[in-house]
């Protein structure tokens, strides 16, 4: 292709985001933000390699079909999630 496509043109896996196309993904996203603030590092590690699983058994609808870059988004993912959970403990929320 010679034109550039434009944002809009774009659209991922039918509009839906990564949370949309893996069942329970933010949820086991959560626990290994809360494993990581805890300091449970270990368990955190053995959850992202059963998350990274879960992204790529999705892979028709995620786009990421290789392990390794699965461990990669769920590890941005899950560091995300234990900055916001550091945040809701400093601020007193939840």
């Amino acid at each position: 292709m010679t034109e550039e496509l434009r944002a809009g043109e774009i659209v991922w896996a039918d509009g839906k985001n990564l949370y949309d196309v893996v069942p329970a993904l933010d949820a086991v996203i959560e626990t290994i933000g809360r494993d990581l603030v805890l300091g449970e590092y270990s368990l955190a590690r053995t959850t992202a390699s059963i998350a990274a699983e879960m992204i790529v058994e999705q892979g028709e609808s995620t786009g990421i079909r290789d392990a390794a870059a699965a461990l990669l988004v769920v590890r941005a993912l899950a560091e995300s999630a234990a900055a916001t959970e550091r945040a809701t403990d400093v601020s007193g929320w939840g």
